[in-house]
C-alpha cells in the first residue's frame, strides 16, 4: 500500500482563483456512523474481464451527486472516492454517485492490486472510514495499455454558456480542448502527456461558502478515536499528519471529474442568482495540467 503523502494536493491551486477557501469545520461526531464496505471483488478474488466491477455496501449514508460541490448539506449523504493501489487523490480512478460502478483495466499490469474506497461528502470530505481489498487481476484479454505521449501545448476554452449569460438550474456547458485527449479510463493512472480530463466547479455565495464539516476529524479527538486512528495508521502506514490531512481535505465546489466536452450541470439544489462556473484540465493524477489556465464564466441561474 502507497502512503498518502498526497492528500494536500487534493485542493489544486486553480481554486485559488474561486476565492478563498472557508475553514474546516469540526462538527460533533454523527450517531450512527457512516459506514462502507467492498462486496465486489472479494478479498482475495480473480477478476478475469478487462475492467473491474465494484459493489458496495453503505450503511447511514446517502449516495448521490446531486448536491455535489455545496458544504450547504448534510454531512450523511454524498458520493464515493474509490483509489487504485493507493490511498490519495493521485490513484482516485473517480468520484461516484453509486454504489456500483466499473473501473477500467486500462493501463492496469496483471498482478495484485489494491482497491480503497471511501465515503466522501457532497463537499468532498472524507465521512467514513476508508476501506480496502487485495485482489488477483488476470484478464482473459489484455486491455488497451497506456497510450503514447501527444505533443502541443494544451488549452481549454468555454463555448457556452457565455459569459453573463441567464441560464436554468439544469444546463449544458460545452468545452473546447485543444492538444488534450479526454478519458475517464485512465483517471488515476499513470501520467502520459496529453491526456486526462476536466474538473469543474461551481461556487455561489451560501452555497460553497459554508465551513464543510469534518466528522471523522472530531471523532479522531475522543479515545475511540484515538484507538481508531492507531488501527487506521498501522493499516494504511500513514502518519497522523496525513491522517488528519486526509480527513479534513475538502474540495467545495467540485461537480464532478468529467472527460466529454459537453457536461451537463446540474444547479437544482442551488439558489437564484449569481455562480461561477470554472473548469480545468487535470492530468491523470488530478493536479492541474501544467501552463494551461482554467475556463471561467460568471452565469446567472434562475
Amino acid at each position: 500500500m502507497n502512503r498518502s503523502h498526497s492528500w494536500a494536493r487534493a485542493i489544486p491551486a486553480a481554486l485559488l482563483s474561486l476565492g478563498t477557501l472557508p475553514a474546516l469545520a469540526v462538527a460533533a461526531p454523527m450517531m450512527p456512523a457512516p459506514s462502507v464496505s467492498i462486496v465486489s471483488p472479494a478479498a482475495g478474488a480473480t477478476v478475469t474481464g478487462a475492467d473491474i466491477p465494484v459493489t458496495l455496501a453503505t450503511k447511514n449514508f446517502n449516495v448521490g451527486c446531486a448536491g455535489s460541490g455545496k458544504t450547504a448539506t448534510s454531512p450523511a449523504q454524498g458520493h464515493i472516492h474509490a483509489m487504485l493501489d493507493g490511498m490519495d487523490m493521485e490513484h482516485m480512478t473517480n468520484m461516484y454517485c453509486s454504489d456500483r460502478f466499473t473501473i477500467s483495466g486500462q493501463g492496469l499490469k496483471p498482478g495484485k492490486h489494491t482497491l480503497s474506497v471511501v465515503l466522501a461528502t457532497d463537499a468532498h470530505v472524507m465521512d467514513s472510514l476508508p476501506t480496502m481489498v487485495s485482489f488477483d487481476y488476470e484478464p482473459a484479454q489484455q486491455p488497451a495499455p497506456l497510450p503514447a505521449p501527444l505533443t502541443g501545448a494544451p488549452a481549454i476554452s468555454i463555448i457556452s454558456p457565455t459569459n453573463g449569460a441567464t441560464v436554468g438550474k439544469k444546463f449544458n456547458v460545452e468545452i473546447a480542448v485543444t492538444n488534450f485527449d479526454l478519458s475517464c479510463d485512465l483517471e488515476g493512472k499513470p501520467d502520459v502527456a496529453g491526456y486526462g480530463h476536466v474538473h469543474i466547479f461551481a461556487t455561489q455565495s451560501r452555497e460553497t461558502t459554508q465551513k464543510p464539516a469534518a466528522p471523522l476529524a472530531a471523532m479522531m479527538k475522543t479515545p475511540a478515536g484515538t484507538e481508531m486512528g492507531k488501527t487506521l495508521m498501522h493499516d494504511t502506514g500513514m502518519s497522523m499528519n496525513e491522517m488528519q490531512m486526509m480527513m479534513t481535505t475538502a474540495m467545495p465546489g467540485m461537480l464532478g471529474m468529467p472527460c466529454t466536452k459537453t457536461i451537463p450541470v446540474d444547479l437544482s439544489q442551488w439558489h437564484d442568482g449569481q455562480a461561477k462556473i470554472l473548469i480545468m484540465l487535470a492530468n491523470n493524477d488530478h493536479m492541474p495540467t501544467p501552463n494551461v489556465a482554467p475556463a471561467a464564466i460568471t452565469v446567472h441561474l434562475k
